[in-house]
């Protein structure tokens, strides 16, 4: 018999052979017992079904958010600070990532502060601006304006000085963002008298910026349900809500605020601010613009049929029509459309 054959015959007999198994279900066991501890190495290294949720930091000052971090086997890594105003300095502002992510241990959870010390900017040049001007710059600048103080000049409301902490303050001076700039106006050396805007119903900033544009100052300030956040105008001294005021330039109107979420204020406006609509039909341009101030409302759009002159309008239609809707709230507006005088029968 060939030797080829012996050998094949030999292997066949060794695999059918009883130590052949043996061995292969040794090698088979091995192999399976390594991959389980190869697996559950792996589970060990990684913390595998094992996580730490991200707490809340915000508002939390540094120290304390990295104690808290450290606690929970999690790593604190500052990557960022903002100028908040409406935050306590050096409290966390964010974080990344967000409260309540499942994280594995020695995560670095990234966090962003407000920044301790306040944010510096050069004071711009104001003078010679008209007061809206210089309103919008200080806004633009992230200032705000303090008090309006007047003064004999020709030039009425424009700005004759800028000051700071009772003295001026020249343009290019870093001042902290938010501060107030008094201002020093002329008075037009005329009738210094303007009228008081009506504030019923407005947030408390949108009452002052209207104080302010109308050349009065903010007086003394009452918050009867004790809340300031979302205050509004409930009442105001002088009132005028019964006629219009009018006081000095610089003069200071008092405010009593109420909270909006206490205060039903829709029901309140309705009762106080409504009016009946005046009937403007008939009356000319001046006339028109005069009645709606006198009421604190306001013109809308204006029609001129045929480009008649104004010095020769008179309106002969209205919207809203005083028939069709006897009552309107101060401040909206009316449209007016206008013709000739001469349209008109003689009064």
């Amino acid at each position: 018999m060939p030797k080829i054959s012996i050998l094949n015959m030999s292997i066949i007999s060794f695999i059918k052979s009883k130590t052949f198994r043996t061995h292969i279900l040794l090698a088979s066991a091995t192999i399976i017992i390594l991959l389980w501890v190869s697996l559950k190495a792996l589970d060990i290294y990684t913390m595998h079904g094992r996580t730490i949720t991200v707490p809340n930091l915000e508002g939390l000052q540094k120290e304390e958010a990295e104690s808290l971090l450290k606690n929970m086997n999690l790593r604190a890594s500052i990557n960022d600070s903002i100028f908040d105003t409406g935050r306590e300095k050096g409290s966390i502002a964010t974080q990344n990532p967000a409260p309540g992510i499942e994280v594995k241990k020695n995560r670095t959870i990234y966090l962003t502060t407000v920044a301790i010390l306040p944010e510096m900017i050069a004071m711009p040049d104001l003078t010679d601006l008209s007061l809206r001007q210089a309103l919008a710059m200080l806004e633009t600048h992230g200032l705000q304006a303090g008090r309006l103080e007047y003064v004999p000049n020709i030039a009425r409301n424009a700005v004759l000085q800028q000051k700071f902490n009772q003295g001026t303050i020249e343009p290019g001076t870093m001042v902290e963002k938010g501060v107030r700039i008094d201002l020093v106006l002329g008075d037009g050396a005329q009738d210094t008298r303007v009228y008081v805007p009506l504030l019923i119903g407005k947030y408390r900033d949108e009452a002052i910026q209207l104080l302010n544009s109308s050349s009065l100052n903010l007086g003394q300030e009452f918050f009867l349900d004790d809340e300031t956040d979302d205050a509004r105008v409930y009442r105001q001294s002088p009132s005028v809500t019964d006629r219009r005021e009018r006081l000095e330039m610089g003069s200071s109107v008092d405010i009593y605020y109420r909270s909006d979420s206490i205060f039903d204020f829709d029901e309140y406006l309705t009762e106080t601010l409504s009016i009946e609509t005046p009937d403007l039909r008939g009356k000319s341009p001046e006339e028109v613009f005069r009645i709606l101030r006198d009421a604190f409302l306001s013109v809308g759009d204006e029609v001129f049929e045929n480009n008649v002159p104004v010095s020769q309008a008179k309106a002969f239609s209205q919207d809203p029509d005083p028939e069709e809707q006897p009552t309107i709230m101060r401040g909206e507006s009316i449209d007016i459309w206008y013709r000739r005088a001469d349209d008109f029968p003689d009064e």
